[in-house]
Order: structure tokens, then C-alpha cells, then sequence
């Protein structure tokens, strides 16, 4: 009886999936995108007797642009994945647009996810030509230079999103620059990029000018970084802290002049807009892990400085503006710390506690005290707190700088399970000074976030949402396509251990605090 019932289910299966494709197959009758679909002797056929030359990619996608990439004679088609079918419209200035007659069309979401090629082509009164066609279930950015300085180069953005309807195609006129430290010496080079015409809001995230785009090339997981800013939001959200949540992040497949350059993120830049900074508040950037001496501190960069800490706002800075930064290094940078109740006054102790717990967490060893914002918060008797935002976490769950271009300078290393880094400065020197007062404050805020933001399962799902994008929209295959390994030093499991290993540590190494 059990065998019959499978047997029977497997018919109804079969004659389902058939009754399906006979479906899929009839929308290719009708096209795709609003392009034709046929077989090679047919666009043969209509190609008979015209000439075989290039064609300026002038194909639009619901009026905005499609990314080319042209040594790959290459057209990047963003879609929803959340939708069955091939969506929007496919348009050229003249002519007919046919797909070659291709079994992936009939389904979206392997296509996408195995980054299948498929081919599109243009057919007008005298000439026909072939496009490459990928689909991509990721927004994607294109610039365009117009000019070029000697830094800054001029041009134009535009980014297809197939997830926010309201604002799909958007375009700037834009100035950018090469932006980083370390990182001006990849191959994949990041970008500091200015809308100089309006405001706009790219891909969910806030109306702004003023743009980020993260090569992620010393990250071949390419999650570690918009993973730290989602934990560290919901951490920052979760206390009393008014705008301490930092910045946002998104996944574009990002174009430059007709060159695929492969995934990027592109996020918003902290600045007195992210944090809601009054005219009294004061922001600084830590640039190195070095302790800072008394010409580390400067209004103005040049070729010959690299101090410790940059001012960031505001704009009209005076040299009395580093005042409140000096006590903080003056306590916790060379041992000047006379009393717990002074030191820890010049800090918002939720947001150092927090921030602790959470680079202990990522064993951010870039972020101890480089790449961190020091928010100096002007408070009404005229003293100041200082709130820490994190910055470029892209050496974080395990994986730590190795000073090796084989493995892009970023390796997985093992010891960062139980290690013991991780302490903000300020923080650990309260703890040497004061581990009855400051353990039980970490130990019991600790176990809040153990409750529902670090926990396994809550870490695991957010790597699977990312991981599942990154696969499922085709853009990881493109992008190690495009930037190949130059050794095997990387494996998604391995973040998913970390997680496991970590908390497992941190459970017993913070719990021991409160007694």
C-alpha cells in the first residue's frame, strides 16, 4: 500500500512539473522582458544580410541604464529574487531585441544563482549584434568618468535598484576619490564618492550626498564587514544611547567605465548627520593603534603627518577643540587614572560598555583604538562623554592581518577563539583599575545581550541571510571570478565555528568577572 501511495505521488509530481514547464515554455512564445525569444536559425535568419558590427549598449531596463562591461562584451540585468519571473522592460532606440532560445530561461532563480550566461541580441535595419547577458539578484552601480584630476575624478552614478520600487533608477552628476590606508595598495580599490547635485537614497538607506563604496577585497567572505554594523546596530539600539548605532551597509555590483570591478558595499559615512552632533558636540577619528604624543593631534593632514587622531567636525576647528580628546588619552593612554569616579565621568558607560562587548565579541583587533569615531557629547554643565563608533570592520570573526599578499592580507587564524584582545583602552584600564566595579557591569550587560541579540542561533541565522544573498543573487561567483584567490585561506564554515567557539569562551572569560 505504502508503495502505491509513492508511486501515485510521484505521477502527480511528475505531472505537475510538466504541466509547469509546458506553462514556462509558452512564456518564452510570448518573450521575455519584453524581448523576443528564438532559436539560432531563426535570428540567423533575421540577421541574414546585415552586418555583423558593434553597437553602443543603448538597452534600458524600465528607462534606467544597464552596467556593460566591455571586454566582456558584458550587459548586468538586476532583478527581485523574490519574484518568479523575469521582471521589467527591456527597450533599444530602434530596432528588435531577441534571447536566444536558452532552457535557463525558464527558470529565474537557477539562472541567477548559477550565474548563468545567456545571450541577447539587437537587430536593426542593417546591422545585428550580440550582447552577453547575466542576470543579478543585487542592485548595481555604475560610474562613468567624465574628467579627471589629479585625485579627484568627475563624472556621473547611477544604481538600479530591484528592491525599493519607489526610486529603481537613480543618477548623479558626482566627484570621487580613492579612499583608505592599507587598502590603497589592493588590486580592488575602494572610493570616497560626492554627489555634487542633489541628495538622494541609495538602496534603503538614508537621503545623503556623501557615499562609501568598500572594495571588501581583503575579505573573501565578503560578510565580515556589513555583519559587524547589523550586530553593532542592534546592540546600540537596545540601550539608552541616543544615535549611537553607526552606519548602514548594502551589497552593489559596482561598474567603472565599462569595467565590471565585482561586489562592493556601499554604505553611509559617519559624520554629524549619522550621529545628530549639536554645534558644541565635538568628532574625532583614531587612524592608528599607537599611543598619541603631543604632535599627534591636528587640525590639517599633510605628507608628512600621519597622527594618531583627525578631526572630523566641526568644520570651523580650533586647536582648543582637542582639549576634551587630550584628557581622555591623558587617563587611559599613560596611566593617569587617579580614581574610577573621574574616569569613567568622561564616558557614556553604556556605550563603552556595549562597544567593549561587542569588539570583544567580533576579537576586533583593528578596533581597539584605530578605526574607531570618538564622539565627544557636549553636555549642559560643559563638560563632555565621549561615545565610540566603529569603523572598517573587516578584520573581525576570526579572521586577523597577515602581512601576506597570497592571502590578501586577511587570514582565519584559530587562536582568535579564546583570545583574550579585544578590550577597548579605556575600558580595559577601568578593569585594571577597577574590576570590582567594572566586571559585574560588563558580566550582567553581557548576559542581557546573551538573551536575544548574541545569541548562536540569532549570529547564525544573520550569516545564513547574508551568505544565502551573496550566493543566491550570483554575485559571489562574479565577483571570485573577477578577483580569483591567490590561495585556499578561506572558508564560509569557518565564521559559523568562530561563533560557536567564541561565545563558548567569552561565556566563561566575562561570566568570571561578577564574582
Amino acid at each position: 500500500m505504502r508503495k502505491k501511495l509513492m508511486i501515485i505521488f510521484a505521477s502527480i509530481m511528475f505531472l505537475y512539473i510538466y504541466l509547469k514547464s509546458d506553462k514556462i515554455f509558452d512564456r518564452l512564445d510570448i518573450g521575455i522582458m519584453n524581448a523576443g525569444v528564438l532559436p539560432m536559425e531563426e535570428i540567423n535568419l533575421l540577421c541574414e544580410g546585415k552586418e555583423d558590427t558593434f553597437m553602443e549598449p543603448e538597452i534600458t531596463i524600465n528607462g534606467g541604464e544597464i552596467a556593460y562591461d566591455s571586454e566582456q562584451n558584458l550587459l548586468l540585468v538586476p532583478q527581485n529574487l523574490s519574484e518568479e519571473l523575469f521582471e521589467g522592460s527591456l527597450e533599444a532606440p530602434d530596432g528588435e531585441l531577441y534571447f536566444l532560445e536558452d532552457k535557463a530561461l525558464t527558470n529565474k532563480a537557477e539562472t541567477i544563482r548559477e550565474s548563468k550566461m545567456l545571450h541577447l541580441f539587437w537587430i536593426r535595419e542593417s546591422r545585428c549584434w550580440m550582447y552577453n547577458v547575466y542576470f543579478t539578484g543585487m542592485p548595481v552601480a555604475a560610474v562613468t568618468t567624465k574628467e579627471t584630476g589629479e585625485e579627484v575624478k568627475k563624472g556621473e552614478i547611477w544604481v538600479y535598484d530591484p528592491y525599493h520600487s519607489a526610486a529603481q533608477y537613480q543618477k548623479a552628476e558626482c566627484v570621487w576619490h580613492l579612499r583608505g590606508a592599507t587598502t590603497l595598495n589592493y588590486e580592488k580599490s575602494s572610493y570616497r564618492l560626492t554627489l555634487t547635485d542633489q541628495k538622494l537614497s541609495f538602496l534603503g538607506m538614508r537621503r545623503d550626498d556623501d557615499w562609501m563604496l568598500h572594495s571588501l577585497y581583503d575579505d573573501e567572505g565578503l560578510i565580515h564587514n556589513k555583519l559587524s554594523y547589523e550586530v553593532w546596530q542592534e546592540i546600540a539600539a537596545s540601550n539608552h544611547v541616543d544615535y549611537d548605532e553607526g552606519i548602514s551597509m548594502e551589497y552593489v555590483e559596482l561598474f567603472m567605465d565599462d569595467t565590471y570591478l565585482g561586489v562592493y558595499g556601499l554604505s553611509e559615512r559617519i559624520d554629524r548627520k549619522a550621529l545628530h552632533l549639536s554645534e558644541k558636540d565635538i568628532l574625532y577619528k583614531c587612524k592608528d593603534q599607537k599611543n598619541p604624543g603631543q604632535d599627534d593631534f591636528y587640525s590639517e593632514l599633510t605628507e608628512e603627518m600621519s597622527p594618531t587622531f583627525v578631526w572630523k567636525y566641526p568644520k570651523d576647528f580650533e586647536m582648543e577643540d582637542w582639549e576634551p580628546l587630550k584628557k581622555w588619552v591623558s587617563i587611559f593612554c599613560y596611566e593617569e587614572l587617579e580614581d574610577y569616579e573621574s574616569a569613567s565621568a568622561i564616558l557614556n558607560m553604556e556605550n563603552a560598555i556595549d562597544y567593549n562587548l561587542f569588539n570583544m565579541l567580533i576579537c576586533g583587533m583593528d578596533n581597539i583604538m584605530k578605526n574607531i569615531y570618538f564622539q565627544a557629547d557636549y553636555q549642559s554643565d560643559g563638560s563632555y562623554k565621549f561615545i565610540k563608533i566603529p569603523w572598517d570592520l573587516n578584520m573581525t570573526w576570526g579572521n586577523s592581518w597577515i602581512d601576506d599578499i597570497n592571502c590578501n592580507f586577511n587570514r582565519f587564524q584559530e587562536k582568535n577563539f579564546d583570545s583574550y584582545n579585544g578590550w577597548s583602552q579605556d575600558m580595559y584600564c577601568l578593569y585594571e583599575h577597577a574590576p570590582g566595579e567594572i566586571g559585574p557591569l560588563l558580566a550582567d550587560r553581557w548576559q542581557e545581550l546573551r538573551q536575544n541579540i548574541i545569541t548562536k542561533e540569532s549570529l547564525y541565522e544573520k550569516v545564513d541571510a547574508e551568505f544565502s544573498y551573496l550566493y543566491d543573487s550570483g554575485a559571489y561567483v562574479r565577483n571570485r571570478q573577477k578577483w580569483p584567490p591567490k590561495g585556499e585561506y578561506w572558508q564560509d564554515s569557518y565564521i559559523y565555528e568562530y561563533i560557536d567557539r567564541r561565545i563558548d569562551f567569552l561565556d566563561g572569560y566575562i561570566g568570571q568577572m561578577r564574582d
